[in-house]
């Protein structure tokens, strides 16, 4: 489409107006109707300004008042200049709307007219109309001529209207809008807080040798310091979220919970108990009286536990294999991934794809796929004591995900995504994971040894968190988009 950007816009407000697509600008194609579907791309062929319009089978899909439109349509294109062929077994609309008329058997042209002579000529291929009053008036072909031959009065024919106004501005609430701009002085933050977590990474980076943190004497002068600079990695990074981060405006479809509609669900509820309570409680249980060896056991329960909020959504009707299908492959997806990056220690997409859930599909799911991923997957790992631990600190990250993004707290954007992952990845995985790993390899657990255990897991808690920004940053859009449509389509469940 050539021309200037004041002319494309008319040109394309002219044809959304002309097609009758203003109401549905904010709609992915695969989520119209198959009539939609056919204005869709009648409005893309008019883009094209052409001189001659093929059409075959325009009317399909159309119900009886847009036909109307759809020939009205056509009307404006004709006094516009444009010659229309169209093939069509519509015989109604032929009749009403054609100029001209022919009938193409095996190859050649059986007869062809008007379409009153050409309708009212034919015995068998003729309209409901003309079969009807044939009798009385052989030349009536359409419900109109019924009509005036009843003595009823047609309604006016609507007047063709080339006024048409200009596209309205995007809202910051459509897909095509975009957010207000961040005032300076939360620029200027994001940018400095974000450039003190860059350095302090690298620096971390640099500290290859985990022996010159910890000795047989415990923490080193220098582990001191590092822990220091942990602290201000996080809070740097939670300045960075804080500056960057707005209240989410999703999409019509997406659109924020009202706050009246914010009270948790019962299963919701539930979940949260189950996760807060019940699953620390399965895990001291395993550990306290069963010695870490059950972890089998151990696991079998927390993915119990973490299933019966689906069984709660399933309570009243019959569940949906696709509900169960779109989780089965979201996990399928994370346990590939993390099988792909073995190599690489604690570099894998699988928080990212439990966020992603969790802002799908809700809190429950992103629990449940976390959990199932880390359980699937260790099936090549290797199952071992900390396999309960997995399961319970990737569940809790897509849980949180989830009721975050709910009450509006979390926005659907790949900065504020990447850097509730990489808070995550940090503060609530490694919190989790370094915890467990000192309580399962010594008897004793002290302070000293906790805190050994933070600073010598902290390289590796940033490789994990700089990994899951990636993957979100490039992932997390494409993936939501397709989810999003597939919630729609089939209305699946959150």
């Amino acid at each position: 489409m050539n021309g200037s950007k004041e002319e494309k816009a008319k040109r394309i407000a002219r044809v959304v107006a002309l097609c009758r697509l203003e109401g549905l600008l904010e709609h992915h194609p695969y989520d119209l109707s198959g009539g939609e579907q056919q204005r869709a791309a009648l409005a893309k062929v008019l883009l094209l300004d052409p001189d001659i319009l093929l059409m075959d089978e325009p009317t399909k899909g159309l119900d009886a008042e847009f036909k109307q439109v759809f020939a009205e349509i056509l009307q404006v294109l004709l006094r516009r200049g444009v010659t229309i062929l169209m093939v069509s077994h519509d015989i109604g609309f032929c009749a009403r709307y054609a100029h001209r008329c022919a009938l193409f058997f095996d190859g050649g042209t059986v007869s062809e007219g008007t379409p009153r002579a050409f309708f009212s000529g034919n015995s068998f291929y003729t309209t409901s109309a003309n079969r009807m009053a044939r009798d009385q008036e052989p030349e009536a072909i359409t419900p109109e001529d019924v009509i005036v031959l009843c003595g009823g009065k047609l309604p006016p024919v609507p007047e063709l209207s080339d006024d048409i106004s200009p596209l309205p501005e995007p809202t910051e609430v459509s897909a095509a809008g975009k957010p207000k701009k961040l005032p300076w002085w939360r620029k200027l933050l994001a940018a400095m807080s974000g450039a003190v977590s860059l350095l302090l990474f690298l620096s971390f980076l640099g500290v290859g040798n985990l022996t010159a943190l910890v000795n047989a004497e415990g923490l080193t002068a220098l582990a001191g310091d590092q822990l220091a600079l942990y602290s201000i990695f996080c809070v740097s990074l939670l300045v960075f979220a804080a500056a960057i981060t707005r209240r989410s405006h999703r999409p019509d479809y997406l659109r924020q919970t009202p706050k009246e509609q914010r009270k948790l669900t019962k299963r919701t509820l539930v979940a949260t108990i189950l996760i807060v309570l019940l699953i620390p409680v399965t895990l001291f249980v395993g550990i306290t009286y069963l010695g870490g060896k059950k972890y089998y056991f151990i696991s079998l329960l927390i993915l119990l536990e973490t299933m019966l909020p689906f069984f709660l959504i399933f309570e009243g009707r019959k569940p949906q294999a696709r509900e169960l299908v779109i989780i089965a492959v979201l996990s399928a997806i994370a346990v590939a991934g993390r099988a792909f990056f073995f190599m690489l220690p604690q570099f894998k997409p699988v928080m990212a794809v439990t966020i992603i859930a969790g802002v799908a599909f809700g809190g429950e799911t992103g629990f449940l796929v976390g959990a199932m991923t880390m359980l699937a997957s260790n099936m090549m790992f290797g199952q071992g004591p900390l396999t309960p631990w997995q399961m319970f600190a990737m569940g809790i990250i897509g849980f949180l995900a989830g009721i975050l993004f709910r009450k509006g707290l979390l926005m659907r954007t790949r900065g504020s995504l990447c850097v509730f992952g990489a808070l995550c990845a940090i503060l609530i995985y490694g919190g989790i994971m370094n915890a467990a790993s000192a309580l399962t390899a010594n008897r004793e657990l002290t302070g000293g040894i906790l805190l050994s255990y933070y600073v010598t897991g902290m390289p590796f808690d940033c490789i994990h968190a700089v990994a899951t920004w990636l993957f979100l940053w490039f992932a997390a859009e494409p993936m939501l988009e397709k989810l999003d449509r597939i919630k729609v389509k089939y209305g699946l469940v959150e």
